[in-house]
């Protein structure tokens, strides 16, 4: 009985010592909180800022022209109709290109943005890892359940801020 309890012991002592020592990341607060993403916002809100605000505006004063064009249409000449439904219709597609234009250029500029983030916090990841002996560093994405004594992510924001 003894040696069969002290066999189960050692196997059990060898499976745990080669899984190695494993943590994980939370990637949605890492990505909230690291000041490299913070930045990374910031940059975008200041590149696309005036442009959005632009729309809106834009979006706002033919909100405006529709209805000014409601309200006066009973009054209006078919001429003085005709220019305001052809002003409304050309802002409104000057709105969707521009919107589209914008679109565009803002999910390129997130992209570049987020590739050369993933590159920055991978190496201060796997710099962590090899500094505190992590055989395994697992995101959250793949994890089913893991204890909050494996998660690393507060320590790994502390090495960005660094």
């Amino acid at each position: 009985m003894k040696l069969t309890t002290f066999i189960l012991l050692a196997l059990f002592s060898i499976n745990l010592h080669a899984a190695g020592k494993s943590a994980f990341i939370n990637t949605k607060i890492l990505l909230e909180k690291s000041p490299q993403a913070i930045a990374a916002n910031d940059r975008l809100q200041k590149q696309f800022g005036d442009r959005d605000q632009s729309l809106r505006k834009l979006a706002q004063d033919i909100q405006k022209m529709e209805n000014t064009y409601k309200n006066d249409s009973a009054i209006m000449s078919s001429e003085q109709k005709k220019k305001a439904e052809d002003n409304i219709n050309q802002n409104k597609r000057r709105f969707q290109f521009e919107q589209q234009s914008l679109k565009d250029d803002l999910q390129a500029e997130q992209r570049e943005l987020l590739k050369k983030l993933q590159i920055s916090i991978k190496k201060v990841i796997e710099a962590y890892g090899q500094t505190h002996g992590y055989d395994f560093i697992f995101t959250d994405v793949s994890i089913a359940y893991a204890s909050d004594a494996v998660n690393i992510t507060d320590d790994i924001i502390k090495e960005l801020k660094k």
